[in-house]
């Protein structure tokens, strides 16, 4: 996402602050000892405590008649669109849905904005698609509002809050904004967006006919086509029940029939050992409790082919299927659904086959009963419902296109109350779901530095789990996505125990406990598991350096460029030793969950008082002193690590300004300061080729081939000449007052000449032919 969100964090011991750039919907919570993948509040364009204002103006005064005869094609209409007293010129309009579009009689359409429509890049903070639907079959305009927001806090959701619409001027009242399903949105859930996503509906959109509730009302529902059902070998038996929006796989379609195969084929009793490496399938539990919990006929569970997205992942190549569309939650149709809703049907392999393995069936059980807890509780429900239906009353009264009346409006929120109320009665009438749970009351990593400490690397960890179940599992992972690892647990004393065994410096360790009761029934801590779960890492051991990091640039538009011409962030280091020091197999990084990240090609010598640039800009291609992260201009830590992962050097800079240095004065020992960045010379000489002297390298010819002459204010002046990463190909001491130097023998490409005489300094840029 645009707005990357940096996490410094410390665990319950003194140890060095790390910085880590997380998908906008992970937290660490310190406190708690817990990394949780939940939907995070909005200060941007989905801020919910806002209703903003849109206004879009048309060009052409027949734009209704162009937007009717576009629904259903790819030509966006024409218009310019102000929000905040900001105004973004040519954006794209269209009419949008199926049944909110055609079964709405009046001028309350739903509509589609591309900002990027025929500007290139154009964004509104940070999007390119808005999403204003009409709230067509819910007359408290609040269904979907609320089933996102609390959803959020248990599977991928999208973002959601209200706005008024000016068309022309003309009032054109309340919508709802929900965040488009695409690239932005996977950033902001999973470690990249690399990987495919496929909306669950026939790429024409039609989608099978019918609207929500009722069951009989589409005929093509639970048809066994697009609910990750079986349909054969060919990418052809999938291309006409599904559409695929985005991918960087050169064989999307496998991806997605590989899954549908081991869902669908797999005897049950193996599916449990096969079906996670192609399945999140903690994540589709929850996706299936939620769906249930809130009784929603507009996807998965109910129409069993539409409404729903999937997402294979690209760094574990896991499927996980995403909710999508929630206007039609908490209807009276699915008031009474048991929580094994369609579970007996095969055309519906997501919850029939899981809902077949027992400890899948225990999991979505534990799953649902936390969803009941935090999300359907009485109070809680009814909190929110005054909340929000006070703060959009004002709205919803005076809108003037609303398709239902305001009286509907004021009755539909006891109706709310009342659904919620079935939904609960409802789920707890089933016997399996009303079963006696067991009671987790702690969980703690023990190592040798103490309770939550630092384990050294290699060091196994103790977790302990206090709870009165009659069998316990400890699952960890060394990664922070994909599969976790069962460790079964025995009971020492008054508590259990499991081992989990010791990992390399930096590796962060996620872990949950299961506790099982003799009926079988499950219960998880953190009770968020798998997408909440407790973390702990590795600690890497410091030793003395005479490498260090000397200076780091993070927002370099004009200061130096790179061989390839461009100004991208790099990174200082300088040998303040006496010895020459081999590279070859160190590493820098500016994640501490991950040291190894970017590692020093071999044979990398940086001699005894020299200067050494890393150019940040993940860009290999470029040359093998290229890293493959960036530096955040917003402030991050980065960090040396020898071959071993030991910490030779580290800094954790703040925010930066543009084309300003963060440097080390004095330099190569003393502390870290804000200044005039000095590539790959002496921190102490910013600012000085600006002094009274004037002093002005003006090197000719340059570019040069083989000669180059650079006149300097008298003898005894010291030159240096450095390749692009820093490292020196000519120096020595200039005898008169012009510096004659030889490049015949350097390769094509850019260089830095550096020259001090005294207390005047000078530096330029150099093209060698």
């Amino acid at each position: 996402m645009k707005n990357l969100l940096l996490w410094a964090w410390a665990l319950a011991v003194p140890v060095a602050a790390a910085a880590q750039t997380l998908p906008e919907h992970w937290t660490l919570d310190n406190a708690s000892h817990r990394l949780i993948t939940a939907g995070v509040d909005d200060t941007g364009l989905y801020d919910s405590d806002l209703i903003r204002e849109l206004r879009l103006t048309f060009p052409a005064a027949n734009y209704w008649s162009q937007l009717t005869q576009n629904y259903g094609t790819a030509n966006e209409v024409l218009a310019h669109l102000e929000v905040d007293g900001v105004v973004y010129d040519s954006v794209g309009v269209s009419f949008k849905g199926q049944t909110s579009y055609m079964m709405v009689n009046g001028q309350k359409k739903s509509f589609g904005i591309a900002i990027d429509a025929f500007v290139p890049n154009a964004d509104l903070m940070g999007y390119k698609t808005l999403n204003l639907n009409n709230a067509f079959q819910d007359p408290s305009f609040l269904r979907e509002f609320l089933y996102l927001q609390l959803i959020r806090k248990h599977v991928p959701a999208a973002k959601a809050n209200f706005v008024r619409l000016f068309l022309n001027d003309e009032d054109w009242g309340l919508y709802v904004n929900v965040q488009q399903m695409n690239k932005d949105y996977l950033e902001e859930w999973f470690l990249s967006n690399d990987g495919t996503l496929w909306r669950a509906d026939s790429p024409t959109g039609t989608g099978g006919g019918g609207g929500p509730g009722g069951g009989g009302g589409g005929p093509n529902w639970g048809d066994g086509t697009a609910a990750l059902n079986y349909l054969g070998l060919l990418d052809s038996d999938y291309t006409p029940h599904y559409t695929l929006k985005s991918t960087a796989s050169a064989d999307p379609w496998q991806l997605l029939i590989s899954t549908c195969d081991v869902l669908e084929n797999t005897p049950i009793v193996g599916l449990e050992a096969a079906l996670p490496a192609v399945m999140d399938v903690d994540r589709a539990l929850w996706f299936l409790a939620c769906e249930n919990a809130f009784g929603d006929d507009d996807g998965y569970i109910f129409k069993g082919k539409m409404d729903y997205y999937v997402y294979v992942d690209a760094e574990t190549g896991r499927l996980t299927p995403l909710e999508y569309d929630g206007n039609s939650v908490l209807v009276q149709e699915t008031a009474n659904w048991s929580p094994f809703y369609n579970a007996n049907n095969a055309n519906y392999p997501l919850i029939h086959r899981l809902m077949q393995v027992p400890a899948y069936r225990q999991r979505y059980l534990a799953h649902l009963r936390t969803v009941y807890d935090n999300l359907l509780g009485t109070a809680y429900t009814e909190s929110l419902l005054n909340t929000w239906s006070a703060f959009i009353d004002a709205d919803v009264q005076s809108d003037p296109k609303k398709i239902y009346t305001y009286a509907n409006f004021l009755s539909e929120q006891n109706l709310l109350t009342t659904r919620f109320n079935q939904r609960r009665s409802a789920l707890l009438a089933n016997p399996e779901f009303s079963a006696a749970s067991p009671a987790i009351s702690g969980v703690e990593m023990v190592c040798a530095a103490g309770g939550w400490g630092v384990p050294q690397p290699g060091e196994p960890v103790t977790v302990t789990v206090s709870t009165d179940a009659v069998q316990v599992v400890v699952y960890y992972s060394s990664a922070l996505a994909g599969t976790f690892t069962a460790v079964p647990a025995v009971q020492v004393g008054g508590l259990w125990e499991a081992v989990v065994p010791g990992f390399a410096a930096g590796t962060a360790v996620r872990l949950y406990a299961e506790a099982i009761a003799s009926s079988g029934s499950r219960a998880y801590a953190p009770a968020g598991a798998e997408h909440d779960v407790y973390l702990y890492t590795v600690g890497s051991p410091s030793v003395a350096s005479d490498l260090v990091v000397n200076e780091v640039q993070a927002a370099n538009t004009a200061t130096t460029a790179d061989e390839a011409g461009e100004f991208d962030d790099w990174i200082e280091l300088f040998n303040r030793g006496s010895v020459p020091v081999d590279l070859g197999g160190w590493h820098l990084s500016d994640n501490p969950w991950n040291v190894t990240k970017w590692t020093f090609p071999a044979e990398t010598v940086i001699a005894p008082g020299a200067y050494f640039i890393v150019w940040a800009d993940e860009d290999s291609s470029q040359g093998p002193l290229h890293a493959n992260f960036k530096l955040s201009a917003a402030g991050e830590e980065l960090r040396l690590y020898t071959p071993d992962g030991s910490v030779a050097d580290e800094v954790l800079f703040p925010a930066l300004s543009t084309d300003g240095g963060y440097a080390r004065i004095p330099n190569g020992t003393g502390e870290f300061v804000a200044q005039e960045p000095t590539f790959a010379v002496n921190n102490e000489t910013a600012g000085i080729e600006h002094a009274s002297s004037g002093w002005s390298l003006r090197p000719y010819p340059n570019p040069a081939d083989t000669w180059m002459v650079v006149s300097i204010p008298g003898g005894g002046a010291g030159y240096r000449f450095s390749d692009a990463s820093g490292r020196t190909v000519l120096e020595g001491t200039a005898s008169g007052s012009a510096l004659r130097l030889d490049v015949s023998g350097c390769a094509p490409g850019l260089y830095h000449l550096h020259v001090q005489a005294d207390d005047t300094a000078g530096h330029t840029p150099v093209l060698v032919n």
